[in-house]
């Protein structure tokens, strides 16, 4: 990997001496255009999960276990869910392995996945995967090599970083605190010299250009989400913040002909990258590339659909080189899980494709036999606009097989969405909504095996406005 992996970097490095510096001044403002947004969604995966890490204050190689769930107040990662309770890590495997250790979960449904820094889930452990027993494994770079310890299986990441976000099955908040969180507390990621008591090797510090700016600040300190963080990077910042990132995370070999393409504007492992050297009108067509970029990206969000014939994208967690379905699944849910662990099905609209507003009261109904098949548990969540959740006065923020809810005497059940208050008889089935517009998110965990591979097993039904 090592070998491969310097060649890379090596065939890049050559490309951008044969230009000499004088290849970006020549390109026509289209083209400079065009390879600038290609490299602006590529990176978008990179960037948004180091604001993550940045943002949560938690050092690296160091687990955070979240305790309760995300209500209104929470702004790190948009469209959290509700159903679980996170465990997350960002590892730096740049100076040596680490050692994860899983406890056992007594049967409970949980996912540890292990996504490299690009969001790609190249490994996961978990009820469906590794079953719930102890579970110890060794997480090691790409360039990595060494001895170690015996019994212990090892993990290769394509990536020195790595995040793990782990979600734990919750099905009340008692629950969450009696049985969850001391099976959580046991999660730990420990550097193999600490878990084989050897002399840790020296560790470079490595300090980011954008982490003295004040948007940096604001993130930490919570005055801005992680996605505002980002659209408030000019784009001198961004492609700046993008190339020291490289240095830690070089593309992947399937990266290539993307990566020297990218470099004739710039965009080299640990380059600033300098504005001046395209012409002023270029400049200017540059410079406004964050905010375009963000208004596409938001508009470009093709799952929220009226239409109920969705194909399930197989895809989603191991993105190949479809950069903007990957940057695209970065900036609405970032650390979404693949198709085989949880599928998300999503409404902004409803059956006569009209955007769905509080003010509007809406029926979820899925016939008797038609509930979302999953074999842990199934969800539907409300966000607003951006993709948080919205305060409401019985803090309610997601509905699911796991509530008290009432079904119809034929086995059908309806959902009520809608602002207002439904009366006593309907407030067990009721998800509240804000005045403004909404959209929602039905997760199910464990998708059956015909729901993922015979098309049209099953189809979420159509979101009808009452009258």
């Amino acid at each position: 990997m090592k070998t491969k992996l310097n060649k890379l970097m090596l065939l890049i490095v050559f490309a951008v001496a044969a230009m000499n510096g004088q290849a970006a001044p020549k390109l026509e403002k289209d083209s400079v255009l065009k390879i600038a947004k290609e490299a602006y969604i590529y990176g978008l995966p990179l960037i948004l999960t180091d604001l993550t890490r940045i943002g949560s204050g938690v050092p690296v190689n160091h687990f955070h276990h979240s305790n309760q769930f995300p209500d209104f107040r929470s702004r790190l990662v948009v469209r959290p869910n509700n159903d679980t309770f996170y465990s997350s890590a960002f590892l730096d495997l740049g100076a040596e392995p680490v050692v994860l250790s899983i406890p056992d979960s007594k049967e409970r449904y949980f996912v540890v996945p292990l996504m490299d820094a690009w969001t790609n889930v190249f490994k996961s452990f978990g009820k469906r995967t590794t079953g719930t027993k102890a579970q110890t494994y060794v997480i090691t770079g790409p360039k990595w090599k060494g001895i170690l310890p015996a019994g212990i299986e090892e993990i290769k990441s394509p990536t020195d970083e790595v995040w793990i976000i782990g979600r734990y099955q919750v099905n009340s908040p008692e629950d969450g605190k009696t049985f969850v969180v001391p099976i959580q507390n046991k999660l730990t990621v420990t550097p193999l010299s600490k878990w084989s008591n050897t002399t840790a090797p020296a560790v470079a510090s490595v300090t980011y250009s954008i982490e003295s700016t004040a948007v940096i600040g604001d993130l930490k300190s919570k005055k801005l989400t992680v996605v505002e963080a980002l659209n408030r990077l000019s784009v001198e910042q961004y492609f700046t913040y993008l190339n020291e990132l490289l240095v830690k995370n070089p593309g992947l070999l399937a990266d290539k002909k993307a990566l020297v393409r990218f470099a004739k504007i710039g965009i080299l492992p640990g380059k600033s990258f300098n504005l001046n050297q395209f012409s002023e009108d270029t400049r200017l067509v540059l410079n406004s590339l964050p905010v375009t970029l963000a208004d596409e990206l938001s508009k470009n969000q093709s799952f929220f659909r009226a239409k109920n014939d969705e194909k399930i994208d197989l895809t989603i967690g191991n993105y190949g080189t479809d950069y903007l379905k990957r940057g695209l699944i970065a900036y609405v849910g970032l650390g979404a899980l693949n198709p085989e662990e949880a599928v998300y099905r999503s409404y902004s609209v409803d059956a006569d494709n009209r955007p769905l507003e509080g003010k509007n009261k809406y029926l979820l109904h899925f016939d008797a036999g038609k509930l979302p098949p999953a074999r842990a548990f199934w969800s539907v969540t409300l966000y607003d606009k951006d993709g948080y959740l919205v305060d409401n006065p019985i803090d309610r923020y997601a509905i699911g097989d796991r509530n008290d809810l009432k079904f119809n005497s034929d086995g059908s059940l309806d959902l009520y969405i809608q602002n207002q208050y439904p009366g006593a008889d309907k407030k067990s089935n009721w998800l509240p909504a804000p005045i403004g517009n909404f959209n929602l998110s039905v997760r199910i965990y464990l998708p059956t095996d015909d729901f993922l591979h015979k098309e049209g097993s099953w189809v979420k039904p159509l979101l009808k406005k009452l009258q």
